[in-house]
């Protein structure tokens, strides 16, 4: 299989293949740096199929004092966060991941044109050119400002979580403020931001990243965007590229997108696809985290070349897909790839799971404490009779099962069936019926984006996420217990807009073919899994083994 079709994990983000949809400035947003129809249909024509793995968004504003021109997006204020939604909600819908690029352009901005005396913020005093060539003056910032600055892009991060993306990418490029700190030729301090030294270039990189990611959490994708080089005489080069890199990577970054310094997008004046190519494979060979390169990039042969020299592990591609809407999907299909087929979600325990190996032992543990404490008679179960349970919310399980316990009583109860489920899964004792890691491997391979779908405790699928290995397969994980414990059928509608048509449930529960029902999508019923005879009539399809579940979906989708 072609290197640029196959699936990357990135923490809990999936991407489907290993092209990359760079940041390109349109200059399309609406007044106050609001989303515009204009710009959705712009993002909805770019990536329509889902050939791209990865988009990452344009660079956008942190605050009104950073802003780089006219058009740009704004992530400075929470009135920004619903029009940031429809952008996301476009691309989602299309099948791709995307992250949001926040940027401040420092001694570029724009924001001190036209007012007298105004100077803009940058390292050091020195003058500056806008990316329309205007002429602009620029001060050295003191430590407010930087301190400042720094909130302001964990606020952006934080926005940019809020509004759905995928990831956030702290710009630190074509010679915008981070750049402006990194390069030697910008940084002329002589304080704890020095440019003297590549401790003191990338201080603020580091504060920047230790503020987003306290803003957004342990698990959600971070990314910076280097301008490795300046191939200009004093400034930023490859050695210092890897050491700040690797710096990066400590301070807890998850990716690194390499480009140009104060030169710019076209780096050493190369014509070989792969501009900065050199930079990103020292930077490669360096650090553990994936790393993107674009620049120049034009045939998908070019793209797999650098991917096949060990260059970097995605590859991103402007140009060519700014004159070519449909060039994602000819380069995809050229290799033997394909967009995204459509959405599968899947229920776990009884779809997936074999959850009897852990839920008999826990339900009997957390029985036998009621008997303890003379709540309950003693009694022997079945494991076919305790199975009936599985697929329930906690607290339907709990008043159906045993309607007159006080509420301390069965959430008690609860807790000491969801840790025994938890300490055997880490012991190993949670198992995947057979044949479902070959059908899950299958759909991904055959297109499909996989949902996790399922009553369960957050903490419950975090460890079978974790003993299973479940990044492999799935793009999305939607529980229960995230949701206020709602029907399933209503985590679906609230969820479902951030996924590619056409979808399908596949469950062995009436809970899963509810979901189906409501929303008016297919359903494939799981008669391996838990449910009753009968319990699945109205299903689509029914199967009755996991190697049976590929046709089934095929069989309704296409």
């Amino acid at each position: 299989m072609s290197k640029l079709i196959r699936p990357l994990p990135l923490g809990k983000v999936r991407l489907r293949n290993r092209l990359v949809m760079p940041p390109m400035a349109t200059e399309k947003a609406a007044e106050q740096g609001r989303v515009s129809d204009a710009l959705c249909r712009y993002y909805d024509e770019k990536t329509k199929g889902g050939y791209f793995g990865l988009v990452v968004a344009e660079h956008s504003y942190i605050n009104e004092e950073g802003q780089a021109s006219k058009g740009q997006v704004s992530f400075s204020c929470d009135d920004d966060v619903p029009g940031l939604r429809k952008l996301v909600s476009v691309v989602h819908r299309n099948g791709s991941k995307i992250i949001a690029q926040i940027n401040h352009a420092g001694g570029k901005a724009i924001s001190v044109l036209g007012v007298p005396g105004a100077t803009a913020p940058a390292p050091s005093a020195m003058p500056y050119t806008t990316t329309r060539g205007e002429a602009v003056q620029a001060h050295a910032m003191v430590k407010e400002e930087i301190d400042g600055v720094v909130a302001d892009f964990a606020s952006a991060a934080k926005r940019a979580k809020e509004a759905g993306f995928d990831g956030v990418e702290i710009h630190s490029a074509h010679g915008y403020l981070l750049s402006q700190f990194y390069s030697p030729i910008t940084n002329k301090r002589a304080d704890a931001y020095a440019g003297n030294s590549i401790e003191g270039r990338t201080r603020l990189h580091c504060q920047v990243i230790k503020a987003v990611r306290d803003a957004v959490g342990p698990d959600y994708l971070v990314a910076l965007r280097l301008g490795a080089c300046d191939y200009a005489e004093g400034g930023a080069t490859r050695e210092d590229a890897v050491e700040a890199c690797k710096i990066f990577e400590r301070a807890g970054v998850d990716l690194i997108d390499v480009s140009g310094g104060i030169c710019g997008y076209r780096g050493n004046g190369s014509k070989e696809e792969g501009y900065f190519g050199e930079d990103s494979a020292a930077i490669r060979e360096a650090v553990d985290v994936p790393v993107i390169v674009t620049g120049g990039v034009r045939t998908a042969a070019g793209a797999e070349r650098i991917l096949e020299q060990g260059q970097a592990d995605l590859v991103g591609v402007g140009r060519a897909v700014l004159k070519d809407s449909l060039w994602a999907k000819n380069a995809v299909e050229a290799l033997g790839g394909t967009g995204v087929a459509g959405t599968v979600f899947f229920d776990f325990d009884g779809t997936l799971h074999d959850s009897m190996a852990i839920y008999g032992p826990a339900f009997r543990k957390a029985y036998a404490w009621l008997v303890s404490e003379g709540y309950m008679p003693e009694r022997e179960f079945t494991d076919v009779w305790i199975s009936q349970w599985l697929g329930w919310t906690t607290e339907a399980m709990w008043t159906t099962f045993a309607p007159n316990l006080p509420e301390a009583v069965w959430r008690k109860a609860a807790e000491i069936v969801g840790n025994e489920m938890d300490s055997l899964t880490e012991q190993g004792s949670a198992r995947l019926f057979e044949g479902v890691p070959d059908m899950l491997t299958e759909l991904c391979d055959s297109g499909y984006e996989l949902a996790f779908l399922s009553n369960c405790r957050t903490r419950y699928c975090e460890v079978h996420r974790a003993m299973l290995g479940l990044d492999k397969w799935f793009d999305a994980y939607y529980c229960a217990e995230d949701f206020a414990d709602i029907p399933k059928w209503q985590i679906y509608q609230q969820v479902a807009g951030h996924h590619a048509s056409p979808q399908v449930m596949v469950g062995d529960r009436f809970h899963d073919l509810e979901v189906a029902e409501k929303a008016g999508i297919p359903f494939i019923g799981c008669e391996y899994g838990f449910g009753k005879p009968g319990e699945l009539d109205g299903a689509n399809a029914l199967v009755e083994t996991p190697s049976e579940v590929v046709k089934a979906v095929e069989g309704v989708l296409l």
